[in-house]
């Protein structure tokens, strides 16, 4: 049994971000991002909702009811937070690349057309989070998903007894130009490292009998 208390993590506080795709990547967890990404600002404390979901089907056999081996069949990567500033880039996303415009030069009116034909709006996708267990240990995580796309909208209710918010889903797309690569995590916490020694085999346990 390995119980160690000090490696649970909170996250207290963080924010999303989103920029055009093709921006570099992070180089770290801690450095502030540069003027290309866009914060989400506030959302509601249930903060991020992280989903992976692998669909699989297992292959059928006359002989045998177990499976020899299982197909692929999907991979699902989303994010969903509920935001709570009604500004630019949530109107925007929660939209599908809604723009507002001024109507007229100085007149401080704008307005915004909301397309009958519903198109892609690909965006980089920053999930940002920080845990801080006392003034001398903080821990910084951080998502970085190079292309995704608004997969899902709540319903926004818009009343006077609560701020109106935009519940929003995204969906990592496939990477393009030949990469594997869906999402990276970057981090200063050593507790993702395992420090564990290695199983011995069978074989090396017959080898030190």
């Amino acid at each position: 049994m390995a119980i160690n208390s000090a490696l649970v993590r909170v996250p207290g506080t963080g924010e999303l971000s989103l920029a055009q795709p093709g921006v570099p990547e992070p180089t770290d967890a801690t450095t502030p991002l540069t003027t290309a990404w866009r914060g989400l600002g506030l959302s509601t404390p249930d903060g991020v909702t992280l989903s992976r979901k692998v669909e699989k089907e297992g292959t059928e056999h006359w002989q045998q009811l177990t499976p020899a081996r299982y197909i692929y069949k999907s991979q699902e990567l989303t994010v969903k937070s509920v935001f709570q500033e009604t500004k630019a880039v949530v109107l925007g996303a929660y939209f599908g690349g809604l723009t507002f415009t001024e109507t007229t030069a100085g007149s401080k009116k704008y307005r915004a057309a909301i397309s009958s034909v519903p198109k892609g709006d690909i965006r980089a996708l920053c999930v940002d989070w920080t845990d801080q267990i006392s003034d001398t240990e903080t821990y910084h995580h951080r998502l970085y998903i190079p292309r995704a796309e608004v997969s899902e909208t709540d319903e926004a209710q818009w009343s006077r007894s609560q701020e109106a918010r935009w519940g929003i889903t995204f969906a990592a797309l496939a990477p393009t130009g030949g990469s594997t690569i869906l999402a990276v995590w970057l981090t200063d916490d050593p507790a993702v490292i395992d420090t564990t020694p290695a199983t011995l085999t069978v074989a090396d346990d017959l080898e030190h009998a």
